[in-house]
């Protein structure tokens, strides 16, 4: 439902894949945040939500990450970030790893209080479009977590679709993973590089100028594919699309 509160702050969390690879794309949130009226609070000290080592096994680290994040932000205001991963783990095991730890009206307040951005943006906010500006083609890949952990149904969609200029490439591929998710790929190499080359190969044949998705992580690993073998696309993050050409 549309956002009827009278303060218009809202927190931003930055994934550590984000945070360290691709630092610009944060400074474009904040930017599109600040557009809809929003003061964005960032704390600076923020680092993991634990979601790589809780996947990995280690509990007691990603109890340790996940403790300080729930300390750095006042759960009473949105907590957005640009990941449906990072937002889907935070809302599924945050509730279990703190059972016994975290004072349970804080912590149910502030798990349901994250949100993936573009969740925020139409469902939270109520705009399906930004009047942005993309003149390419573009693919979007629905991550698995996106899909399956934190849906976030048709927000990315819907914003994509409403974007001026922006060619959004439907079609049938049915892909539920890129071959990255948590230690898959360090585990089975050769089944994770079937699966990424046979989802770049299907992309490229549609005319793709740019691959975009909610989880940074997920074109990361496709951006080493198209960089190892010059696969003649780019990745961007869509909240590099919702800023538009002034990010060009």
């Amino acid at each position: 439902m549309p956002n009827t509160s009278t303060d218009n702050t809202v927190n931003l969390f930055i994934p550590c894949e984000m945070d360290m690879f691709s630092p610009s794309i944060p400074d474009s949130i904040v930017i599109v945040l600040q557009r809809l009226g929003y003061k964005v609070v960032y704390n600076p000290e923020t680092t993991c939500c634990g979601r790589k080592f809780f996947m990995a096994g280690a509990v007691d680290c990603a109890k340790e990450l996940g403790n300080k994040l729930l300390s750095e932000y006042d759960p009473q205001y949105p907590i957005v970030t640009p990941s449906a991963a990072c937002a889907a783990f935070i809302k599924t095991h945050y509730r279990k790893l703190f059972e016994n730890t975290a004072v349970p009206a804080k912590l149910k307040q502030f798990t349901n209080n994250v949100y993936e951005l573009c969740d925020f943006i139409v469902n939270v906010h109520g705009v399906t479009s930004l009047g942005n500006k993309f003149n390419q083609r573009v693919f979007y890949y629905e991550s698995c977590s996106a899909k399956n952990y934190y849906p976030v149904n048709n927000a990315p969609r819907t914003l994509l679709k409403n974007t001026l200029g922006l060619d959004l490439l439907e079609n049938n591929l049915e892909y539920s993973c890129c071959g990255a998710n948590g230690n898959f790929a360090m585990e089975n190499p050769a089944v994770s590089d079937k699966i990424l080359n046979d989802l770049v190969g299907d992309i490229y044949k549609l005319g793709t100028q740019y691959v975009t998705s909610t989880d940074i992580h997920c074109l990361q690993y496709i951006d080493s594919m198209l960089n190892a073998n010059g696969g003649g696309m780019e990745v961007i993050h869509i909240a590099d699309i919702l800023l538009g050409d002034d990010m060009l």
